[in-house]
């Protein structure tokens, strides 16, 4: 009905559903229905599509070849407040140099992975490892040997982040999937080294051994490795390339232009 009187556009955010693990059966229902089934409908039926993932963008242009498909960077999670933010973690007194897992806890974002790599290799790391981020925790845990382990299984307000990211000694992403996100503006912007696994998502936005270090998905013991290695590597520099990177890729005025050029009334 909105079509017939103005232009419509619909963001997708993920073409294809991730790998997840549900709660419970009702659960997955309601997100099959309430989420999946109406995305996909309004998919088919709107006549200009939108995303913020390059290599989705190219797909869905040949999938959709008679639809408007557009595209645009996704945009930073650093906020005003985010920037500002300085509320302590109590979960974090008087721990520092932590390696970081931060977002949703999901099976897409290889939580898992992390969690039973460090628990193997907990000798050779030596450092804590810190789970922040609310989400159903979908994998065996092994409580008596997560002494170094720290979950904070809940909501982290943008006031917190800066004071997770500051105190990190790294941060980890280890997806198994991934389409778009802003997650690395975190780090780049806070200087902290990332090590993010070898998936095409991953790829598209960062240089191995020059903004990020990257880890074979189904090699852990290569995480591992990545971790130690930043001892030996000069951190400054991998902390200013990211940085420049977000600088680049992040650029509000640049964003803007490409919403403008999107969202103008006289476009497409």
């Amino acid at each position: 009905m909105l079509q017939r009187r103005t232009k419509v556009f619909y963001t997708v955010h993920d073409l294809f559903a991730h790998e997840k693990v549900y709660k419970n059966t009702l659960i997955r229902l309601l997100r099959k229905v309430l989420v999946e089934y109406r995305v996909n409908y309004i998919i088919r039926r709107s006549h200009n599509l939108v995303t913020c993932s390059y290599a989705q963008y190219e797909l869905m242009k040949s999938i959709f070849p008679n639809k408007n498909v557009c595209f645009h960077n996704f945009p930073s999670l650093i906020t005003a407040s985010v920037k500002s933010g300085n509320t302590v973690i109590p979960e974090l007194h008087g721990i520092t140099d932590y390696l970081l897992f931060f977002g949703q806890v999901e099976q897409y974002k290889g939580v898992h992975i992390l969690y039973n790599t460090y628990l193997r290799y907990a000798d050779e790391i030596k450092r804590p490892l810190v789970i922040a981020g609310k989400g159903h925790i979908y994998f065996k845990r092994e409580v008596a040997k997560e002494g170094q382990v720290i979950f904070i299984n809940r909501y982290i307000a943008d006031e917190e982040i800066k004071c997770l990211f500051s105190q990190a000694y790294c941060s980890i992403f280890p997806y198994i999937s991934g389409t778009q996100s802003g997650i690395l503006s975190l780090p780049y912007f806070f200087k902290i080294p990332s090590i993010v696994s070898d998936i095409p998502f991953f790829e598209s936005m960062t240089v191995n051994n020059v903004t990020s270090l990257s880890f074979g998905l189904n090699d852990p013991a290569s995480l591992v490795k990545r971790i130690n290695e930043l001892d030996d590597l000069s951190i400054e520099e991998l902390k200013n390339s990211g940085y420049l990177y977000y600088e680049k890729n992040y650029d509000s005025k640049a964003l803007r232009s490409q919403l403008v050029e999107i969202y103008h009334p006289q476009s497409g």
